[in-house]
């Protein structure tokens, strides 16, 4: 949360500067409708059940959205997580009394669990700017999509039997489902079309279960009804190209 405030902070700050210097000289029209591409990173902090198995993760994402000439738009995104901040050992079992685990050579074994997810959906939203001369605004933005996260291992040496040649499909934990994403977003589309960026702000909520049947670990039955949130911050770079519109020059 520390880290989504300075973002925050940040963007405040980097506003102010930019409105700063706004001035009549490069102005073009910006008032037909867009077709906008989207490049970002940004910081997710799970919660619900999935804050019981990883920590905070960092995510890059692709978007492409369609902006009309009233500010309705329809878009389509990509948000890939990552992260190495695991916090259920799905290998305890297997762990010496120190905390290591033996590969088959008896030896310890180098090996590193990371989170690895994405959420990819459709939504559809309202632009609305801040004032009758530019489309930058706040957006507001609601998408369907699936989300999906699980464990993946990487064992240096490949020595630990339990993660090799398929197995580790009894420890990755894969979990998928619908989820809804909420987004409110500042999106800045200079009238000079030079600097376009947006900074959101995401709420996901998924209607997940496990995919696998069993995991090796406990011997149990996989979780068929889970609920996992994220809620997060993100910094995304736009490439706008705009189609029509027109610009009024008052003499």
């Amino acid at each position: 949360m520390r880290t989504i405030l300075s973002l925050i902070i940040f963007f405040c700050t980097f506003s102010s500067a930019v409105f700063a210097q706004v001035t009549d000289e490069g102005v073009k029209a910006v008032d037909g409708s867009i077709l906008n591409f989207g490049l970002g990173i940004g910081l997710n902090v799970p919660l619900g059940d999935m804050a019981d198995r990883y920590g905070s993760n960092m995510n890059f994402g692709l978007s492409a959205e369609y902006i009309n000439k009233t500010n309705w738009l329809v878009n389509a995104e990509f948000l890939y997580l990552f992260s190495e901040n695991i916090k259920e050992d799905v290998l305890a079992p297997y762990r010496t009394i120190d905390g290591f685990i033996l590969g088959d050579d008896n030896q310890y074994a180098s090996l590193i669990m990371k989170e690895q997810g994405f959420f990819m959906g459709l939504g559809i939203g309202k632009l609305i700017p801040l004032n009758k001369d530019s489309r930058s605004g706040i957006k507001v933005a609601l998408s369907g999509g699936i989300l999906q996260h699980q464990i993946k291992f990487s064992d240096d040496r490949n020595s630990i039997g339990q993660v090799r040649a398929g197995r580790h499909i009894g420890y990755d934990r894969l979990t998928r489902g619908f989820s809804l994403k909420e987004t409110i977003a500042y999106k800045h589309l200079s009238q000079d079309r030079r600097l376009n960026f947006e900074f959101a702000l995401d709420f996901i909520q998924g209607f997940t279960s496990e995919v696998r049947a069993i995991n090796f670990d406990t011997g149990l039955a996989t979780n068929k009804s889970r609920f996992d949130m994220l809620i997060g911050a993100r910094l995304m770079w736009n490439l706008p190209f705009y189609k029509g519109g027109e610009k009024t020059v008052y003499y």
